[in-house]
């Protein structure tokens, strides 16, 4: 019986690795240990202590011999390997470490994105529709989506080819490959690129249950959203518009006592002709109810709201600004500001230049009459000065001397009452700093025109930001691509070339020859 059963042993030993297998099989499908699979790995157990009992001299034997040996040390150092790797993979799956190598970090989200992902009230859904034939776009589109669902879990994306689900696509008014459509409820918004700005302005507009409303004064030579000449805003509309504000136009003559219930913020632009005493006590009474006000005042304009200036701790001076160490390319009549203090408004201009064609200067007034604390948003330099003189500034004569307001001197300043919402006011003694034309302005260099890069539209936009009470929302500057290039001389390139070439080839040869010589 038992040289039958040692005849049968190498069946039996072929079983229980098949019922192993079969547990190894169904653990994968499964995912979790049942009672089948237990069941088999108890058998497999069985008829291999079977396989042994009848074969122990033959495995001892093979076991103790040298093959074994080497075959059992390649086995451990195998099975190490793998697990090595296994950790690994777990550790990676379980903290999700990345580090961006790029100069100006251009793989990292912004903190104003990871801020308004992190305050996500409830989930979002980010659908793509890309066609087989957009793979790269896609590619693009899940590659930075990935970034932001790495910052919360309330943002979630899948992709659809719209031309294999047509009746989806119509659903979501897709009418091109490539569109992005952000959800929440009821609320979507479609957009067209995959830039950081794009996307988080996007998912903002979606997350907020109300769009905030920009009210601009007419009726006093201000200059108006809706005009696309030079003098115009409409490019700051423009932009407006793209992070979800709804841009109107008021009259205060119309208004009979409040201003409408959906303002969130209120933006005097450049008035030429003084307001009437009625219409400062609205903008007043608007102020003293937790109202955001922007007001900017050019030289040599009477703009009738110097009183309620003069409340909130302000004077505007009767001067023009001329800085001759930072002056526009020399011209000193258009300060240039690359150093700014410690504001919201103001912390994202580190590093970059604003400019105000024509400007005044503004002073601080803190005395009995003033109980709110102005802050200085920027000054011009200490060579600067405000010529009081207006004849001289038209004549272009003007010179400093001790009657002038002397430098450095404040353009700006931000106030901002007590409360759980407090009234918000900024002042600027300039409107021109971001008209069409001021935005459009060009330098020739070498020929050819250039387009003057500025921060005087990122300042804008900060500024309503804050006001409007959508500091996240600080705009997100554009990250440009940093190309480097690697100039090498006539020998360092003729090195590069007979070391790849020559050099290395040659080494591998003669270590290749010296082997060949020592075994010999």
């Amino acid at each position: 019986m038992r040289d039958k059963l040692y005849q049968w042993a190498d069946y039996i030993g072929a079983i229980a690795l098949a019922l192993w297998v079969a547990a190894g099989i169904l653990y994968l499908l499964k995912n979790q240990p049942t009672e089948r699979l237990l069941l088999l790995v108890g058998l497999g157990v069985v008829f291999f202590l079977f396989f042994l009992y009848f074969k122990f001299g033959l495995v001892r034997q093979a076991v103790t011999s040298r093959t074994a040996r080497y075959g059992s040390n390649a086995l451990v150092m195998s099975i190490a390997f793998i697990a090595i790797i296994a950790v690994v993979n777990f550790l990676g799956g379980r903290y999700h470490i990345r580090y961006d190598f790029t100069a100006n970090k251009t793989y990292t989200l912004s903190e104003k994105t990871i801020q308004i992902l992190k305050d996500l009230k409830e989930p979002i859904q980010a659908i793509g529709f890309y066609g087989m034939d957009n793979a790269q776009g896609q590619q693009e589109a899940s590659d930075r989506l990935r970034e932001y669902s790495r910052v919360t879990d309330k943002l979630t994306y899948r992709f659809v080819d719209p031309y294999a689900e047509p009746q989806l696509a119509n659903e979501y008014k897709v009418q091109f490959d490539g569109t992005i459509v952000f959800e929440r409820g009821k609320r979507r918004e479609n957009v067209f690129a995959t830039d950081e700005q794009t996307l988080t302005n996007a998912i903002l507009k979606v997350s907020q249950d109300q769009q905030p409303t920009i009210y601009f004064t007419t009726g006093h030579g201000e200059h108006s959203p809706d005009d696309s000449g030079n003098e115009g805003y409409s490019l700051m509309k423009t932009a407006m518009e793209a992070e979800n504000y709804r841009v109107q136009t008021l009259d205060l003559k119309t208004v009979t006592e409040t201003l409408p219930a959906d303002i969130s913020a209120l933006i005097i632009a450049g008035p030429r002709q003084p307001f009437e005493p009625a219409e400062v006590e609205i903008v007043k009474k608007y102020l003293e109810n937790k109202g955001r006000v922007l007001i900017m005042i050019d030289p040599q304009v009477e703009s009738g709201l110097e009183g309620l200036l003069k409340e909130w701790g302000l004077g505007l001076r009767n001067d023009v600004v001329f800085d001759p160490r930072l002056g526009f390319f020399g011209q000193a009549q258009v300060p240039v500001i690359n150093a700014y203090k410690s504001h919201t408004i103001t912390k994202d201009l580190t590093g970059l230049s604003t400019f105000f064609p024509g400007a005044r200067s503004i002073e601080a007034l803190i005395g009995p009459e003033s109980s709110r604390r102005p802050t200085a948003l920027f000054t011009t330099s200490d060579a600067s000065w405000g010529e009081t003189d207006l004849a001289s500034v038209k004549a272009q004569n003007a010179k400093q001397d001790d009657k002038d307001n002397k430098g450095p001197l404040t353009l700006a300043y931000a106030v901002e009452d007590r409360g759980d919402k407090p009234a918000r006011l900024v002042v600027i003694g300039n409107s021109t700093f971001v008209t069409n034309g001021t935005l459009n302005a060009r330098i020739t260099v070498g020929g050819q025109q250039q387009r003057i890069q500025s921060g005087n539209g990122l300042l804008f936009g900060n500024i309503l930001h804050w006001l409007a009470g959508q500091e996240t929302l600080i705009s997100i500057p554009p990250k440009p691509t940093d190309t480097r290039y690697v100039l090498l001389t006539a020998q360092e390139t003729a090195f590069v070339f007979w070391s790849s070439f020559l050099l290395v080839p040659l080494t591998i040869l003669i270590i290749g020859l010296l082997v060949w010589l020592r075994r010999r």
